[in-house]
């Protein structure tokens, strides 16, 4: 009968893990096919014990040669591929041949999951899919020197998911190191490439063998290129070079690059825990613990909505209860460390770092009867190399008592026993045991002692340093060490030699065993021999800090000028004097960080923290430090609550808890203008304006440039009155304004105020300027009797006038500033030429005609915002600067450019309506667009009384006809009093009335429009 399922594998000095994976497959498999490429070791031998089907095969430097040898010797129907160092659960093959043999005929192989195990026990699990059963046809097989792809010659390989699971452990440390494959790798990988033409897989497994190795530069660019040359984004593979990418990147410290990255993959990826692991791992590293903590609770109360772990199956749970265990430990909330610690050990029981840090809150705060019955109920201890575990974190958390007790479930006549029990002696300053080894026993029991982790090299530094026999010992050491490091830190210590190489690392590890178990007398030695060592001062203070000498890190600081001081150093200093009550001292450490450049997360949390002690002292400026802060850390949620309670805080100081704050929401620069007469008027009446930035706008190509204009206006616009602050940090921080003012609605507005207040942007647009979306304010502000009859529903909308133009009426525009900027020829008039952007622009029609005008014209260009900003409006905006040499797009040169000229030449922009209050003389250019574009409303009747001009007609001829534009202006006179009710420079005050009014409004009072809000709750369900 022919066999069912074959075993094809290939091996070479496979004797470790050989017998592991056969023993695991051998009931379940219908025959077993063993390629050798080269075994020196038993692996043949072994193999013979499960199969009699074991073939050489000379090696090619080509893993798919290998693999189609051994399926060419296979008569099964279907082949199942493993690797030596992998091996499978029987009932779970045993499901998933049965499975096979009922699934559907068409398809031609199954892709398997495997968990790789890496670190140095398997505490972590990385997992990836890769096909291992398909059907034993002559046309599949496999393909690629390395990293090498099952495929078909011809037509489309169908493949499904299997439910088999592999699990790999030649990621683990111990069998890298001893494979030493990378070289190997690397040679094969650059062949592929130069083969297959760049393909972006070959770069996905090059950047992976640059990473083995620490190239995380050259990793990141081969993972890059991998990305940008992806075939389709469906490959499994693509989605792990998203990741790497995130890993390379926090290597680099590059953290705001990551988080860009992990932004764009949470939108390709939302149900992945991956992204949202990593997420708050950039956040931990750099110490934002509280927003880690946001995430990764996050993650774990809905994690059945993370089910798409991409690479490994720990960041739904095991990894985020481990990263929560180390930050309420930091916290010092010891109940929530221990559960999520214990919560991390029951998914992983090999995680050691839940392991050591629970040990070390238990055996602080629990007696030893308490720490040992932990231990012994969750059965921690199941063979001596696990004890031996335990002894040495032990010694390490200076548990001696405890440690001693662990000694003696060793074996008594035991070498090992021997071993730790002289350990322990030595750490408490007892050197006899020791001594009399050194005397008596031999160089290959201390190899056994040093293999076995009883001792290691700095064990027997320290000894040596403080031995009465210290020359012999040294020079004993200084003979055995073949490391050229290590023999020049000896030669260093014991004989006074300058290395030539940096042994910072070593003398720093030696330090901290010292710290570790309190030997005050082993510090003091390497004390008066770090004195040779300036450079390791700040290190050495940040461990007897990060120890609890705190007062020892102080002095060591002391002897460091401030201005070299390392952002740990302000970090420490600045937390130990505030501890201290050193307020003023804190907040000098604070300042001068930040001036130097620094920007740990924690100096600015500290000075939002203690911003209350010294708020009023002369150099300090929170605002500044907290736009400094989110600069960045931008969306910091933590950091907004600490600004938050800094506000709440002010405010209660001014003795005021009823004074009001207002924001002003600003997409553009242009919106600052519409506003800053109410914002003036608000600050005169006691009230707080903040500037509110939509920074969402720079998440899309279209706006971005928009957004980084605006950015650049707020830092430099010269007034300390008033704070900025991003939609996102308001969002973030919970903040909620008394009122929010906004020339529109936008979705970003939601929830982030109690009231709402519409201050009109211009009148241009009927069909969306009056649309469904103004039932969302609770009062607007309007020009006139034009804008008010369209907007009011019972009473929410109030005649205020135009803020904007307050200045033109009490002529308190800067014209010589603006005149400044351009090259305005005194003896022509002037024309402005303001077009609008987007389709309903003159640009592309008219601008030749333009043009033409610039001998006998000034030819000044207001460019639209849109215009000069927009992605989508480049080759516009490059027509304007190739033709004009006058150009602004500054809004704040608006009125000075009405009082300059004498025309003002638009289109479909709203900047008409500026010029009829403007009271100037108009020419309105029609587009092609216009022909068809019947969707203004009213507005056209508007447009109707201004002279338009279709493509064709004589601009200079109209210009030089002064009676057409005093008819004009005659036309307009009545619409001007409809459009702009008053015209008294005091708009800006009547708004900022009604915005007071309305915030001071009894509740009740504001709810008595049912029918506006009912619309409200219609609309948007609020």
């Amino acid at each position: 009968m022919k066999p069912f399922v074959s075993l094809c594998m290939i091996v070479k000095n496979e004797e470790k893990v050989l017998g592991r994976c056969l023993e695991s497959v051998k009931e379940n498999v219908d025959e077993i096919v063993i390629v050798d490429t080269g075994s020196t070791d038993s692996t043949k031998e072994i193999a013979s014990n499960y199969t009699d089907k074991i073939y050489d095969f000379k090696w090619t430097d080509s893993f798919a040669d290998a693999r189609n040898f051994a399926q060419s010797k296979a008569t099964g129907e279907w082949i199942l591929v493993l690797d030596a160092d992998e091996y499978c659960d029987s009932e779970n093959l045993k499901t998933a041949i049965r499975e096979l043999k009922t699934k559907d005929k068409d398809i031609d192989a199954y892709e398997v999951k495997i968990y790789n195990f890496t670190g140095y026990s398997g505490e972590s699990i990385v997992q990836n899919v890769s096909i291992r059963l398909y059907r034993n046809d002559e046309t599949i097989g496999y393909y690629r020197a390395i990293h090498e792809q099952v495929s078909k010659k011809e037509g489309e390989l169908k493949t499904d998911v299997s439910s088999l699971v592999l699990y790999h452990s030649g990621y683990l440390v111990g069998v890298i190191k001893s494979k030493q494959k990378n070289e190997r790798n690397s040679k094969l990988i650059d062949k592929e490439i130069k083969t297959s033409g760049n393909s972006a897989f070959d770069y996905f497994n090059l950047g992976n063998e640059y990473r083995s190795v620490g190239n995380v530069e050259k990793a990141l660019e081969s993972y890059i290129n991998a990305y940008k040359n992806k075939p389709d984004i469906r490959y499994s593979w693509v989605a792990f070079a998203i990741v790497q990418i995130i890993n390379c990147l926090c290597d680099l410290h590059r953290y705001l690059d990551a988080l860009h990255v992990i932004d764009d993959a949470e939108l390709l990826y939302p149900t992945s825990p991956d992204f949202k692991f990593f997420r708050a791992k950039v956040y931990f590293d750099q110490h934002r613990f509280d927003d880690a903590a946001v995430v990764l609770e996050e993650v774990i109360e809905n994690k059945d909505k993370y089910q798409y772990c991409i690479t490994s199956v720990d960041f739904l749970e095991y990894r985020p209860h481990q990263m929560l265990g180390l930050i309420y430990k930091h916290k010092n909330d010891n109940d929530k460390a221990v559960y999520h610690f214990a919560k991390a050990l029951s998914k992983n029981k090999f995680c050691n770092v839940s392991l050591f840090n629970l040990i070390e809150i238990l055996t602080n705060n629990c007696s030893l009867a308490e720490v040992e019955s932990f231990i012994q109920n969750n059965e921690f201890i199941t063979n001596e190399n696990e004890l031996c575990k335990f002894i040495k974190l032990f010694i390490s958390l200076s548990q001696f008592d405890l440690a001693n007790q662990y000694i003696q479930k060793l074996k008594n006549d035991g070498l090992i026993h021997h071993g730790f029990a002289m350990k322990l002696q030595l750490v408490q300053g007892n050197y006899s045991m020791m001594d009399e080894f050194f005397k008596t026993d031999t160089i290959n029991n201390l190899n056994l002692l040093i293999n076995k982790g009883c001792l290691d090299f700095y064990d027997l530094v320290l000894y040596s340093l403080t031995t009465n026999d210290s020359d012999r010992i040294a020079s004993l050491l200084i003979s055995l060490i073949n490391d050229e490091e290590k023999k020049q830190l000896l030669n260093f210590l014991f004989n006074s030699q300058k290395p030539s190489k940096i042994i910072k690392n070593d003398l720093l590890e030696l330090v901290e065993r010292t710290l570790q178990v309190k030997n005050i007398k082993w510090f003091t030695v390497l004390a008066q021999k770090i004195d040779a060592f300036p450079a390791i001062y700040q290190p050495v203070g940040h461990l007897l800090y990060q120890y609890n000498f705190k007062n020892e890190a102080v002095q060591i600081y002391s002897k460091i000028k401030n201005t070299y001081y390392e952002e740990q150093t302000f970090v420490n200093l600045i937390e130990y004097h505030s501890s201290n009550g050193n307020f003023l001292v804190a907040k000098d450490l604070i300042t001068e960080s930040i001036e130097i450049g620094y920007t740990d997360f924690r100096i600015f949390e500290y000075a939002l923290k203690l911003d209350g002690y010294f708020a009023k002292t002369d150099g300090w400026n929170i605002n500044e430090i907290v736009n400094n802060a989110f600069s960045h850390y931008p969306g910091s949620q933590s950091l907004g609550l600490l600004y938050n309670l800094v506000q709440q805080q002010s405010q209660g100081n001014k003795g005021n808890s009823n004074q009001l704050t207002v924001g002003f929401f600003l997409e553009t620069t242009f919106h600052y203008y519409v506003y800053e007469s109410i914002i003036n008027e608000l600050l005169n009446k006691g009230v707080n304006c903040h500037l509110v930035i939509n920074d969402y706008f720079q998440e899309q190509s279209e706006t971005t440039y928009m957004y980084d204009d605006l950015m650049s206006f707020i830092q430099s616009l010269d007034r300390n009155d008033i704070e900025a602050f991003t939609v996102s940090m308001v969002k973030e921080s919970q903040f909620k304004y008394d009122c929010m003012v906004s020339c529109y609605y936008s979705v970003h507005l939601n929830e982030i105020a109690n009231k709402h207040v519409r201050v009109m942007y211009g009148l241009a647009k009927d069909n969306w300027n009056f649309s469904w979306w103004n039932v969302f304010y609770d009062k607007i502000l309007c020009y006139g009797n034009y804008d008010y009859r369209k907007l009011n529903i019972d009473d929410n909308s109030v005649i205020i006038g135009n803020p904007k133009f307050d200045k033109w009426f009490r002529k308190e525009f800067d014209i010589e500033r603006t005149k400044e900027k351009l090259l305005i020829d005194e003896n022509k008039k002037t024309i402005l030429y303001a077009p609008t952007y987007g389709h309903l622009s003159s640009i592309d029609d008219w601008i030749d005609d333009v043009k033409a005008l610039n001998d006998d014209y000034n030819i000044i260009i207001k460019m639209h915002h849109g215009t000069a900003y927009r992605e989508s409006e480049t080759y516009r905006r490059e027509m304007i600067m190739s033709s004009f040499k006058n150009i602004t797009s500054d809004p704040s040169d608006l009125l000075s450019l009405f009082a300059i000229s004498d025309f003002v030449i638009t289109d479909n922009s709203g900047i008409i309506f500026d010029a009829i209050l403007a009271e100037k003389n108009i020419l309105l250019l029609n587009t092609n667009y216009n022909t068809s574009h019947k969707d203004m409303g009213n507005e056209i009747k508007i447009r109707e009384t201004i002279i338009n001009l279709d493509k064709g007609y004589d601009l200079r001829r109209y210009l030089e006809n002064e009676s057409i534009f005093k008819r004009q202006k005659d036309k307009l006179s009545s619409i001007v009093s409809n459009m702009y009710h008053f015209r008294d420079g005091n708009s800006g005050s009547r708004a900022a009335d009604e915005i007071i009014r309305l915030l001071n409004q009894e509740q009740s009072a504001t709810e008595e429009n049912k029918f506006l809000y009912s619309l409200r709750r219609r609309v948007f369900g609020i």
